[in-house]
């Protein structure tokens, strides 16, 4: 069975906010692994004299400043801007400021790098265009992921400039490359390897496209999210359903606990089993429809209350 082994769902957290690659809902046996959390970073060695938790609040907030001040022109060579200013709301909203905004644009000028904070203050100024510019675009749900992602790209850089678009979304983009390029070699020529052929496939796409996120990227896949990889390109050769559960079994005792994947096969087969009743019902709604083209046709309404009652009663 050809499948889509990441769905283009799991386009993060982030993507939840930029909706932008919401597609329909994934197959049963797709892949999804969990949304990457957001980076904490940790503070730098001189703030290790930073005060307690009996510390005035001008001290604490002091200390949190000085933090976000050292770190931040890392994260943004690193593509991880947004990361930064995710992190730095949650902590000004823990220190009870006001002016979250005001306070972390005061951070930024703070920064040791000024060529640095500025790539940053202009990022922050230009992300509402490209919002308004996100909204109006259109995307077809039946285009590639790929291009769905080239095309974006190209808006947000137009709109934002290419080292802002790098800046904010830089890590966001390599997790959804990533997702993208197994998308595609697993509805091509995947098919025609061998399963560890494929795995090693996907470790090079991992290396080709989360780059310098590789370590992050990788982590935040986790059990799950390799699980769902492997099994999606072992079940190209799964045979019937008994043989595909039997798969999904090995698989789930290989990288995850009894218990555990004793949970997750049961909860797999009651969300596999609920979308085989959808499938159905819409296919027999589909082909109901072709009967009686009216809509307001009672034979229609009586036929329609019967097949509602055979799926979901």
């Amino acid at each position: 069975m050809r499948t889509a082994i990441l769905a283009a769902a799991l386009a993060t957290a982030v993507l939840a906010v930029y909706a932008c690659f919401a597609g329909p809902e994934p197959a049963p046996d797709s892949v999804t692994p969990p949304p990457a959390a957001p980076v904490a970073f940790a503070a730098p060695a001189a703030a290790a004299g930073r005060p307690g938790p009996r510390a005035s609040g001008m001290e604490r907030r002091a200390a949190v400043a000085a933090t976000l001040a050292a770190n931040g022109p890392q994260m943004l060579r690193e593509g991880r801007l947004q990361d930064w200013w995710r992190s730095g709301q949650a902590q000004c909203a823990a220190l009870g400021i006001d002016d979250c905004q005001r306070w972390l644009r005061d951070a930024i000028a703070a920064w040791p790098d000024s060529r640095a904070a500025a790539l940053a203050s202009r990022t922050i100024e230009r992300l509402p265009a490209v919002k308004e510019a996100q909204a109006r675009l259109v995307q077809d749900m039946d285009t590639p992921l790929s291009q769905r992602l080239q095309r974006l790209t190209a808006l947000r850089e137009a709109t934002m400039g290419r080292e802002e678009a790098q800046a904010w979304f830089g890590r966001e983009k390599a997790q959804v490359g990533f997702t993208a390029a197994v998308n595609e070699f697993a509805a091509g020529e995947a098919a025609a390897m061998s399963l560890a052929a494929r795995l090693a496939r996907v470790e090079d796409l991992r290396g080709q496209h989360y780059g310098a996120f590789y370590d992050d990227l990788r982590a935040a896949e986790g059990p799950m999210g390799q699980y769902r990889i492997e099994l999606g390109l072992a079940r190209l050769d799964a045979g019937d359903a008994q043989a595909a559960d039997q798969l999904r079994d090995r698989l789930l005792a290989r990288h995850f606990p009894r218990e555990r994947a004793q949970d997750i096969s049961q909860l797999e087969r009651r969300s596999e089993q609920q979308q085989a009743q959808r499938n159905a019902y819409a296919d027999e709604l589909a082909a109901l429809q072709r009967q009686y083209p009216n809509a307001g046709d009672q034979a229609y309404l009586a036929r329609l209350d019967q097949l509602r009652q055979k799926h979901f009663h």
